[in-house]
């Protein structure tokens, strides 16, 4: 079980389940420092405690293994996380004293989205999160914000989701987490290589992008993206957006197109890029 500090009681417009789609993990040992500074890209020693950051975790040729937020408590780190990558970490333990517990069936995981309307538990942790503030908790949250409410917030916001949008095909740098998630000042890490390289020479190939559609239909997943005649560009996920009045979608694009205000095709629809992700 982890111990958990008392949170403040703040409050909120909505809250969303997230139990089902990360889990919790507990890293303890002698050694759970260095060693998860080591697997994933950004400064975890810089965080005091009841701190927290986010991070990818690369393999060699820096592309991703999984991502999530990293939360420093007095004896253990807490890594709230996409399934499967515990058993990646475990797999980087060898002579080290650190030990991976999940804990995802004692410790529930919500998101709170706004500023009012429902109560913390008195006790928690919480981290930041693009769409609000994230809640880990062994006392539960009454869910307001159904799955299908929070993907079209996802989206609006240009907030790319592992399995949709990232997966172990995926740069960090490409998926617009560069700001967010990467430290160029930490020293090394697994991955680090390939992600300096894309700092000195500027760019990748492509890179996350959301685009407003002209019509009503929505994209489907895998959905090709064209200039003239030209595929540049594959669709990640998409919703309809009652609040814009638009489709929305996020995909990747090659990178002479992934800019502001740029005019694409999707079956024979007009796809205009809104923002790069992560710019």
């Amino acid at each position: 079980m982890v111990a958990l500090s008392a949170g403040q009681n703040r409050a909120a417009s909505g809250v969303a389940e997230l139990s089902r789609g990360r889990v919790r993990l507990r890293i303890t040992g002698a050694d759970r420092v260095a060693f998860l500074h080591g697997q994933c890209t950004n400064d975890i020693k810089r965080l005091a405690v009841g701190q927290s950051c986010y991070a990818a975790f690369l393999n060699a040729k820096g592309k991703m293994r999984g991502e999530g937020h990293v939360i420093r408590l007095a004896d253990a780190f807490l890594l709230e996380a996409n399934p499967g990558l515990g058993p990646s970490l475990e797999e980087f333990i060898i002579t080290e004293d650190v030990v991976i517990e999940d804990v995802s069936a004692t410790l529930g995981e919500w998101l709170v989205v706004g500023e009012a309307g429902t109560a913390l538990p008195a006790k928690a942790l919480t981290f930041n999160h693009p769409l609000g503030m994230g809640v880990i908790s062994d006392e539960s949250m009454t869910e307001t914000v159904n799955a299908e409410t929070l993907e079209v917030l996802r989206i609006e916001a240009a907030v790319p989701k592992w399995g949709e949008d990232m997966d172990e095909s995926t740069i960090p740098n490409e998926a617009g987490l560069e700001v967010r998630a990467i430290s160029y000042d930490k020293g090394c890490y697994i991955g680090q290589e390939t992600i300096a390289r894309i700092k000195t020479y500027g760019h990748v190939n492509r890179q996350l992008a959301q685009m407003g559609l002209t019509g009503e239909r929505v994209p489907s997943r895998g959905d090709r993206i064209f200039a003239e005649e030209r595929e540049v560009g594959q669709v990640t996920s998409a919703t309809r957006s009652t609040r814009l009045g638009k489709s929305l979608a996020l995909g990747y694009v090659r990178r002479e197109f992934a800019t502001t205000g740029v005019k694409l095709k999707w079956n024979n629809e007009t796809v205009e890029v809104l923002r790069v992700c992560g710019g």
